[in-house]
């Protein structure tokens, strides 16, 4: 028979076999969960260690013959073309260089023939010698006078 209580109805011992598969599954849905969380992070640590170690390709200078000179393709053309015109009259004696050769700071390119500056050049040559007579006859003519 089941006990009563005050008010004379009758109480029913409380039911452990319910609350204990209730604790159960509790327990069973932690470590679960739990057991989820330690295989991923597992995973994960053993892929960012894979992932870690970085390929690498190793490669060892070697040593080429030197060159002078590198040729590239293309084509060299200015922006502007400009004429040059020379500042003399003349003929091209010989040329020593021939175009699209490399040629070095005060190497002589060619030689070049001027029979009309050469003209004036000596029209000028003489007129000093002229000009330094008629200094000497000044000077002498001077002194000349003086001695009077």
């Amino acid at each position: 028979m089941l006990p009563s209580n005050d008010g004379g109805t009758t109480k029913r011992p409380p039911d452990h076999g319910l609350s204990l598969q209730l604790q159960r599954l509790r327990c069973g849905l932690l470590i679960s969960g739990i057991w989820s969380r330690v295989k991923a992070r597992n995973t994960l640590n053993t892929e960012t260690n894979q992932a870690a170690v970085p390929a690498v390709s190793v490669v060892s200078p070697k040593q080429t013959a030197p060159t002078d000179e590198i040729i590239l393709p293309g084509n060299v053309q200015p922006f502007i073309t400009s004429p040059i015109y020379s500042r003399t009259n003349g003929y091209l004696k010989s040329g020593i260089s021939i175009l699209a050769r490399v040629s070095k700071q005060g190497q002589l390119l060619a030689l070049i023939e001027t029979p009309e500056v050469d003209q004036q050049l000596q029209q000028a040559r003489s007129n000093l010698l002229t000009a330094q007579a008629n200094l000497e006859l000044a000077s002498i003519t001077k002194t000349r006078y003086l001695d009077f």
